[in-house]
């Protein structure tokens, strides 16, 4: 049950000694009261806090300063802590340093490796150009010496273009039509001045006919009658199949030299640089391209299409 907490009493004032008596009577009534009281909420209800007489307390002074003990205890902790903080520091620039002692290391050898790899791959590659420099040489003279051999192999022969093609054509077929055309040039041929007659592959036009002389006087008297013959006649009656009764159009008959795959290029572009420099002559004799200026002017050998190159630098 609530209780009603009495005011606090009024300042002192004299009173008789009945009065007293009856004053602490009330106030040992009132303690009981209280006791009683709490006892039974203590026994009730044990969570409701004990009631207290109201009775002030003395607040002393709290004091201004820092403890001095305390200040000691903590600059010795910071002291502590700033010497473990200065060992590691320092442990921490002995590794660093040891690790940049390591990288300037690796550093050099490296740089020695990569030094002693670049020397050996450009000893290496002076060598393989060296070698590179003699098979190309070597391989220039082979060709070379190839090339002679096949112009000395048609050194007895000609060639002869645009000659139609019978359905049943022979060796015999192709013999007489050669002797044919040496009786229209004035060369009397015999069979035994023929060593090969046969037709060679052609992507355009007819297939043109290589004759193989036995002796290359007959070969080379053949190529001068050609020329002779066209340089008398006018244009429309140079050299043509009606030479040699063939009863299609007529269409003009070339004769020269049979030349090795190389040396056709060659003289193709020959005439190329003919005409674009305006050459006056340019023809081939025993397998060998020459060009001219003029009539006055000496001849030049063509052995390669450097020496053409070198024609047009100097034009």
């Amino acid at each position: 049950m609530p209780i009603n907490r009495t005011p606090p009493p009024a300042s002192p004032v004299p009173v008789s000694s009945d009065d007293t008596s009856q004053s602490q009577t009330t106030q040992t009534r009132a303690i009981d009261a209280i006791e009683r009281t709490t006892k039974l909420h203590s026994e009730s209800a044990p969570d409701i806090p004990p009631l207290t007489l109201n009775v002030s307390e003395r607040k002393k002074r709290k004091h201004d300063g820092v403890n001095p003990n305390i200040m000691s205890y903590m600059s010795e902790m910071f002291s502590v802590y700033t010497n473990e903080q200065a060992k590691h520091f320092k442990d921490l620039q002995i590794i660093v340093s040891s690790i940049k002692e390591q990288n300037d290391g690796l550093k050099k050898r490296a740089s020695i490796l990569c030094q002693a790899s670049m020397m050996s791959f450009y000893s290496r590659l002076s060598v393989l150009e060296a070698e590179k420099r003699q098979d190309r040489y070597i391989i220039q003279q082979l060709q070379e010496k190839i090339e002679n051999m096949e112009r000395k192999s048609r050194f007895s022969g000609i060639e002869i273009r645009n000659i139609p093609k019978n359905n049943e054509e022979s060796k015999e077929n192709l013999c007489s039509t050669v002797k044919k055309l040496g009786e229209c040039l004035n060369v009397n041929l015999q069979d035994s001045d023929i060593k090969d007659v046969y037709r060679t592959n052609s992507k355009t036009g007819t297939r043109p006919i290589i004759v193989e002389f036995n002796s290359v006087i007959i070969k080379e008297k053949m190529l001068h009658e050609v020329k002779k013959f066209n340089k008398t006649k006018p244009k429309n009656e140079k050299l043509n199949t009606s030479h040699l009764n063939y009863s299609q159009k007529n269409i003009p008959i070339y004769v020269t030299e049979t030349l090795t795959q190389n040396t056709q290029k060659l003289f193709y572009q020959a005439r190329i640089f003919q005409k674009s420099h305006k050459y006056l002559f340019c023809w081939t004799s025993r397998g060998i391209v020459y060009l001219r200026k003029n009539e006055n002017s000496s001849q030049i050998r063509i052995n390669n299409e450097t020496d053409i190159e070198n024609l047009r630098k100097t034009e």
